[in-house]
């Protein structure tokens, strides 16, 4: 049980530290326009703390001094917080809130804060020992503060001037923020830190009437980039989309994929186990791990969405737009002007030799069928129960039942038999009921389908959204052990930063796959940054790097999958996600540091696998 303590601090005021000592060699994105762009300034003013509680074993010590607080985490301790509380501001004119935090300590911290207590407004930095570094965490809001912004910029989750949206539970109120948490996670050693400089930063700045009213439409170029920003990588003519083709075709022949790995993608040095012709699950040294058709031991480092159409709607946006795309689909044009009005083949040829030298060993859900029936890569398949019923999933109903077992039906002619096929998933973050009998009823049906129709493949679950596993709630936790009883893989999508503390409850024990994770920025030219949020490509590639190593590292995980190859449009998809979660953004070009980070990872993946054990 943690405990709590409250320090009263009402009377301290809470000092600057000098700019030279307050993280001026953080790594940031390029200062941009302060209307279009990511810009820290203004920061300030500091914000003068009321309260603090920390959480943690006893021993644990927050102390102010001079010109910040110093806070001693002890290790051993799961989540270890201290939460910094004060009279609610208003950010709403503002990106969201930062702070410095030095390291006293003699080893690298990564510290991570949250606003209001959200686990979706949040942040991280990792500070070296002896140098300060600053937390930045941008917010995620209820509606956007201009009146006209939803009229203005129709469809879009993120617009022109740096104000981001959610679903209502994964946001905060601008207009009062009370507090900040500054947490650890597991660490393995005692930290000490200093948190000081609590401040807003960056200012919110969607173009006014006057601007909307004049030149600022179209705001979206003929390649479905934004104008109005410039990046490393931007594409500004057909010929330099072609030089970006020229320029990864190098990059590909001198990255061309890691060593050690068999034709699957498996560990072709690890112990050889019986060869069943299909994937399966293993428990091998005490690791959870998929076992593929000749018998080697496999880790399912994997890409959701690997297809080529992504789509905006140009119908009453037209404005938007200097050359609208066909159907709306700029990322298909540019690569027509890439590679030739014949450019599917071409990019389904690179499919395969891009993954391999990305270290990705897996195509994941929602990919176009095209790319998994090449058997370069293997791969897994998704369904949704509810389709053809108004999207409702009915588990008790007959006709929901025989539907279901139709659709798996008819896949198992090209499932079943196939060798690269790792499993399926069947439904994805169902949000239809919260009572664990109803999970039961259609855990079940779907189980028994499974074994009926495709015995051969993994049942991989539903995809659960309980990001904050293993912090649910009971309810959650007992659906989440009905998933352990009747799946072979229990799946979870997890947007977070780190896997390190996600474990099971008493009595679970179960292989588990993550469906889905991500990280986004705001510099490149993007207007959201997805469902978790960083300063940069820097950080994002530091995110991924650990994300995935955490994964590897935790002995119940046997896989996880990056949602998705490509961003998303800058004007928004169907729902008006318009997230930077791509590792090719919609001129087909690369993230270099991302594909870096993937690299570190996916060409050591059974060496950080199997360390430790």
């Amino acid at each position: 049980m943690l405990k709590s303590l409250v320090l009263v601090l009402g009377c301290l005021p809470f000092l600057l530290l000098p700019r030279s000592l307050s993280g001026a060699d953080t790594a940031r994105s390029p200062v941009s326009s302060p209307v279009l762009g990511f810009d820290v300034q203004p920061e300030g003013p500091s914000i003068r703390i009321a309260t603090i509680r920390k959480s943690g074993a006893e021993g644990a010590v927050v102390t102010a001094a001079h010109k910040s607080f110093r806070v001693w985490f002890p290790k051993g301790q799961r989540k270890p917080q201290a939460l910094f509380s004060f009279k609610p501001i208003d950010l709403t004119k503002h990106m969201g809130m930062a702070c410095d935090i030095a390291n006293t300590g003699r080893e690298p911290v990564r510290v991570y804060g949250e606003l209001n207590e959200n686990m979706w407004v949040a942040g991280y930095v990792v500070v070296p020992p002896g140098q300060t570094r600053t937390l930045y965490i941008f917010l995620q809001r209820k509606e956007f503060s201009p009146a006209f912004a939803d009229a203005a910029f129709k469809g879009m989750n993120g617009i022109p001037g740096g104000e981001m949206k959610l679903w209502p539970e994964a946001e905060v109120d601008p207009a009062s923020i009370g507090n900040l948490a500054v947490f650890l996670v597991l660490p393995q050693g005692a930290a000490d830190i200093a948190v000081s400089n609590i401040r807003p930063f960056g200012a919110s700045q969607p173009p006014d009437e006057k601007a909307l009213a004049g030149n600022f439409f179209p705001f979206i170029d003929r390649y479905g980039q934004l104008k109005y920003k410039e990046w490393p990588g931007k594409v500004h003519s057909d010929e330099g989309l072609k030089a970006a083709a020229r320029a990864e075709a190098a990059d590909l022949a001198a990255h061309q994929g890691p060593k050690g790995l068999d034709e699957y993608g498996g560990w072709a040095a690890g112990p050889r186990l019986p060869a069943t012709g299909h994937f399966r699950v293993e428990r091998y040294q005490g690791k959870w791990w998929l076992g593929h058709p000749a018998g080697r031991l496999f880790w399912s480092n994997g890409m959701d969405c690997v297809r080529f159409d992504m789509p905006t709607r140009i119908e009453g946006r037209e404005r938007y737009f200097e050359t609208p795309a066909p159907a709306g689909d700029f990322l298909a044009r540019n690569l027509e002007v890439k590679y030739g009005k014949d450019w599917r083949p071409v990019v389904l040829g690179l499919v395969g030799q891009r993954l391999r030298s990305w270290g990705i060993n897996t195509i994941g859900s929602w990919s176009e069928d095209v790319v998994m029936e090449q058997h370069k890569v293997p791969y897994t398949a998704i369904f949704h129960s509810g389709d053809g019923l108004g999207k409702k999933i009915e588990p008790e109903s007959a006709e929901w039942y025989e539907a279901l077992r139709q659709k798996l039906t008819n896949a198992a002619a090209r499932l079943n038999n196939d060798p690269w096929c790792i499993g399926f998933f069947v439904d994805n973050e169902i949000h239809a009921s919260e009572d664990p009998a109803w999970w039961e009823t259609y855990y079940r049906h779907v189980s028994a389908l499974a074994k009926e129709v495709l015995p051969n493949k993994l049942y991989l679950g539903s995809r659960l959204d309980f990001h904050d596993f293993p912090d649910s709630a009971s309810g959650r936790i007992d659906i989440a052990r009905l998933a352990a009883k009747y799946t072979d893989v229990v799946s979870f999508n997890q947007y977070r930063f780190t896997l390190d503390e996600f474990h099971w409850a008493e009595g679970i024990d179960r292989p588990v796959i993550v469906g889905e994770f991500h990280f986004g920025a705001l510099d490149r030219g993007l207007l959201h940054t997805g469902l978790r949020m960083v300063v940069n490509q820097e950080q994002r590639a530091d995110a991924y790097r650990h994300f995935v190593t955490s994964a590897l590292l935790n002995p119940l995980i046997v896989g996880a999958h990056w949602f998705q190859l490509y961003d998303e449009p800058t004007t928004g998809r169907g729902d008006g996600e318009n997230y930077q979660i791509g590792f090719l953004d919609v001129c087909d070009q690369p993230y270099a540091e991302t594909i870096a980070a993937s690299r570190d990872v996916g060409y050591h993946l059974y060496e950080i696998r199997n360390s430790g054990t």
